[in-house]
Parts: C-alpha cells; sequence; structure tokens
C-alpha cells in the first residue's frame, strides 16, 4: 500500500495576515504618536497658564504691599496727630481696669460659696474642721521648730570644729616656726680680728703676733687698700676644733672680738667656728659677702661689724 502525503496548504493566508499585523502596527503607532504629540501640548499650555497665574497673583500680591503700607503710614499720622495718642491710653486703661474687675468678682465669688458653705455646714462639723486645720498648722510648726533646733545645733558644732581646726592649725604653725633672737649690737672699745669664711674652711686674717697671715692668704695693696684672697685648701677646717681653740687661746678675749666675713658657700663652717668662739668666751660680729662680690678688701674708710 502506497503512502498519501498532505499537500501544503496555500500560502495566500499566510501574506494576509503578515498584512493585516503589520497595519495594525502601523495604526497603533500612529495612535501613540497622537496621544504623546497631544500630552506634550496640554503641559506646554498649562506651564504657560501656570506663568501668567504666577505673575497675576505676583501682581496682585505688591498691589495689597503698596496699599498696606499706604495704610499703615496713613494710620501712623493720625495717631501722631496728638487726638488718637489719648484715646490709646483710654483703650489700655479700660483693659486694665476690666481684668481688675474679674479678679476682683472672681474674689466676691470664692467669698461668696465659702461663706455659704460655712452657713449651710453644721457648726460642730466646722468647729472641728478648724480644729483640724489649727492641729495640722501647730504640727507644721513644732516641725519647723524642730529642723531650727537642729540647725543651730550643727551650726553650734560646725563652730567648735572650726574652734577646734584653728586650734590645730595654731598648733601646727607653732611647729613649723623657729622662734630667733634679733642679734643686740653694741659699741666696745676692744680691737677686731677677722676671719674670713670661704671654702668651707676659716681663713684668720692676723697670726697668733698680730702679723698678717701670708699662709693661708693672698694679700695685694693698692693706695691704702688692702685686697686678702683666701688660698682654696689652705685655712682651718671647723671640724678640726682643736686647730681653732689653740688659735683662739693665744688671744686676748678681753682685748679684741672675732668678726667673720662670711662668704654664702662657707654659712655652715661659719655656724662651727661661731660655737667655738663663744663657748671661748668671746665676741663675735659678722657680716654676709656674696661670691660676686669679690674678696674682701681692708681699708681705712670701711667699717667694721658690730659685736654681739
Amino acid at each position: 500500500m502506497n503512502l498519501r502525503r498532505k499537500k501544503p496548504h496555500d500560502s495566500l493566508y499566510m501574506l494576509l495576515d503578515t498584512m493585516c499585523d503589520a497595519f495594525g502596527g502601523i495604526i497603533l503607532l500612529a495612535v501613540l504618536v497622537v496621544l504623546l504629540t497631544s500630552n506634550e501640548r496640554n503641559q506646554a499650555a498649562a506651564a504657560a497658564d501656570t506663568q501668567e497665574t504666577l505673575r497675576r497673583r505676583i501682581t496682585l500680591a505688591e498691589t495689597n504691599l503698596h496699599e498696606s503700607l499706604d495704610l499703615s503710614a496713613s494710620l501712623q499720622a493720625r495717631v501722631g496727630a496728638g487726638g488718637w495718642q489719648k484715646q490709646i491710653a483710654l483703650l489700655g486703661s479700660r483693659k486694665e481696669l476690666q481684668e481688675q474687675l474679674r479678679q476682683i468678682r472672681g474674689a466676691v465669688a470664692r467669698d461668696s460659696e465659702e461663706l455659704d458653705a460655712a452657713s449651710a455646714a453644721d457648726p460642730s462639723e466646722r468647729l472641728k474642721l478648724i480644729e483640724a486645720q489649727l492641729a495640722a498648722a501647730q504640727a507644721r510648726k513644732a516641725e519647723a521648730r524642730n529642723r531650727l533646733d537642729s540647725d543651730e545645733e550643727n551650726a553650734k558644732r560646725l563652730q567648735q570644729r572650726r574652734t577646734a581646726l584653728q586650734g590645730q592649725i595654731a598648733a601646727k604653725f607653732n611647729e613649723l616656726q623657729r622662734p630667733l633672737r634679733l642679734p643686740k649690737e653694741y659699741q666696745t672699745g676692744k680691737r677686731v680680728s677677722y676671719f674670713i669664711a670661704r671654702y668651707g674652711r676659716i681663713y684668720p686674717c692676723r697670726n697668733a703676733d698680730l702679723s698678717r697671715n701670708e699662709t693661708d692668704l693672698t694679700w695685694s695693696s693698692h693706695l691704702d687698700d688692702e685686697t686678702a684672697q683666701p688660698i682654696r685648701g689652705k685655712g682651718i677646717d671647723p671640724a678640726n676644733a682643736r686647730e681653732l681653740q689653740s688659735y683662739l687661746d693665744s688671744q686676748s678675749k678681753d682685748d679684741i672680738y672675732a668678726a667673720f666675713c662670711v662668704f654664702e658657700d662657707s654659712f655652715p663652717a661659719f655656724i662651727r667656728a661661731r660655737q667655738l668662739v663663744v663657748a671661748s668666751g668671746f665676741a663675735y660680729g659678722w657680716e654676709p659677702f656674696q661670691l660676686q662680690d669679690g674678696p674682701v678688701t681692708f681699708s681705712a674708710r670701711g667699717h667694721r661689724p658690730k659685736p654681739q
């Protein structure tokens, strides 16, 4: 048996279908173009209307502003004329009087209500209420008195504490203070024997026979001045009390007194030597020197420290 083959359909239907689809697409595009064009025209017209409306509103606002300014100027001119100022002051006074009248009416109404309530209430109940109010007031008074007494006790305690602290401060201050006695200088007919405290040592200016000490000091003369420059490492060590004591023993405490020229680097040495001089019965005087003052210069025009 032979197979039968189906014949393909005619292509006319396909051509018609294609043409209808193309024509429908053209129509759809045309409709879209018309819609878009109409929307743009409407928007442009609306924008034009909006700008015109804004211009009108601006013009109207400017007109109203000018009219308001003119009205304000005319009112100020009327007020400044003199007749309106008194009326404005009277209006202000009227408002104040009305406010005061309102407050007075309120106070009268409250008082009337209280009187009505008092007259309508039972006298015994009214008495109980007054007694209760009186008791509450007395309780508040007692509480205030207790607080006042407590505050007074605290004030007394704080005052006592303050007094105690002041006493402690004064005691501590007295502990830190060191009582000093000012030297009592006096005139004397004794000859002076000079000592120079320098480099932590004591340099006698004279030997035991009252000649110049040229062993421990370098002397230089200029006209009527004599300058004594201590030699470092020479002199008497104040820690060696025997050497200084032997020098003092060779002098007479009834004829001379010691005068110390103390430089700022040798104050402890001066303290030790002074103690030994006082213990030996000699009177002494002293004068401070600074290193920038230079060496000690002796002259007939100078001065001598007074004994103490």
